[in-house]
């Protein structure tokens, strides 16, 4: 593969002159191990099912209604006069 044409920043350039030599089979190695760290959530991950941990975890005695009452009877008008 001729790498002339191929446009790289200088932050990958000091790491393409060590890894250009490589085999094939470890450069494709270097890639997959690349491309996985850039996965956020991995299924053996503790944050791929983050939202999980708080199931069950709210405690009230209110109903659903009175929750969404309470919640609109908390709102507020924007009162920050903002000039143009």
């Amino acid at each position: 593969m001729n790498t002339n044409y191929i446009p790289i920043s200088s932050s990958s350039a000091k790491y393409w002159s060590e890894l250009k030599d490589l085999s094939d089979d470890v450069k494709l190695e270097l890639i997959t191990l690349l491309s996985s760290s850039m996965v956020h959530t991995r299924p053996n991950d503790d944050n791929a099912n983050w939202a999980d941990r708080f199931v069950g975890v709210w405690k009230d005695d209110r109903s659903t209604e009175e929750i969404v009452d309470d919640i609109r009877s908390m709102r507020t008008a924007n009162q920050i006069d903002i000039e143009l």
